[in-house]
């Protein structure tokens, strides 16, 4: 596992929820439109009907074919998400488990791993393990 993988964890879930709404919202597409009619009665007033419907027609093999791309893609990225945080569990290294799930799963800049790891200082500690660890681990 290298630093660039990695570093592609948090976008990776924020992509997978874009995802997810992008498919949810093409599930069904609300059509509306508006049609001039008159009463049924004299004197046969003419106004605005306002029709709704689901869209159904011509697009529906595009829309079909464009939902599996986007399914692909969110199952490639989830398979991924996977690798990378079993990766990240499987260290032995306690300490070391938890400064890359503070890097990499909540994105936190040095300085404030530092904190949550107690040190207080400008993370440089941190991050130099990090570095030394995914050198020696390639």
């Amino acid at each position: 596992m290298n630093k660039e993988k990695l570093s592609q964890l948090y976008h990776l879930e924020k992509e997978i929820e874009w995802l997810k709404k992008q498919i949810d919202d093409m599930d069904y597409k609300i059509v509306t439109d508006s049609v001039k009619g008159s009463d049924t009665c004299f004197p046969y007033v003419q106004h605005t009907i306002t029709i709704k419907g689901i869209n159904y027609g011509e697009y529906e093999q595009k829309e079909a074919k464009l939902k599996r791309q986007l399914q692909r893609r969110l199952d490639e990225y989830m398979d991924t998400v996977a690798e990378i945080n079993g990766y990240i569990a499987s260290i032995e290294d306690s300490e070391m488990r938890q400064i890359l799930s503070l890097k990499y799963i909540n994105n936190l800049p040095w300085r404030q791993i530092s904190m949550h790891m107690g040190t207080c200082g400008d993370g440089s500690t941190e991050r130099k393990k990090h570095d030394r660890f995914l050198t020696e681990n390639l």
